[in-house]
């Protein structure tokens, strides 16, 4: 025979279980949203990457947030500037992104790049959700391996 502290306690678990159940389900498509969104904001960095690689300005710019845009004025502008300040962007060996942090509309991914003469540098790339949806990088900060910031 069942006791009735028995069927409370199975009672109470089952409540938990459900609760639980009910926690995962509602979290699931969060994660999922989150997972999506930091695929997009890698994506358009590693878009812009190869834009640089293959030296088409209008692309690399297309990727620059309007604030950027506005400092540089045009896609021919914005890639001289990246080449003479940002030169392992411009031109790097290896690549490898950690996870990015979005919160809101903003979001901070690292990236640690390698240049051509095998040197490290750790770039910090801040990104900005559109009103249309689109994330567009507004800026990035590099920093060397004395720890110096380029």
């Amino acid at each position: 025979m069942v006791s009735s502290v028995t069927r409370f306690c199975q009672s109470v678990f089952r409540a938990a279980a459900l609760m639980g159940l009910f926690a995962a389900c509602a979290a699931g498509p969060a994660q999922a949203q989150s997972a999506k969104s930091e695929a997009a904001v890698i994506a358009v960095i590693q878009k812009q990457f190869d834009a640089f690689a293959a030296d088409d300005a209008e692309q690399a710019f297309r990727l620059a947030s309007p604030g950027i845009k506005a400092m540089s004025g045009n896609a021919q502008n914005f890639l001289v500037l990246v080449k003479v300040q940002y030169g392992v962007v411009y031109r790097h060996a290896s690549a490898a992104f950690l996870k990015p942090t979005i919160i809101g509309k903003e979001a901070l991914v690292k990236v640690r790049l390698t240049d051509e003469n095998g040197v490290s540098w750790m770039v910090a790339y801040t990104l900005e959700l559109q009103k249309n949806k689109e994330w567009l990088i507004s800026g990035c900060h590099i920093q060397g391996e004395q720890g110096t910031f380029v």
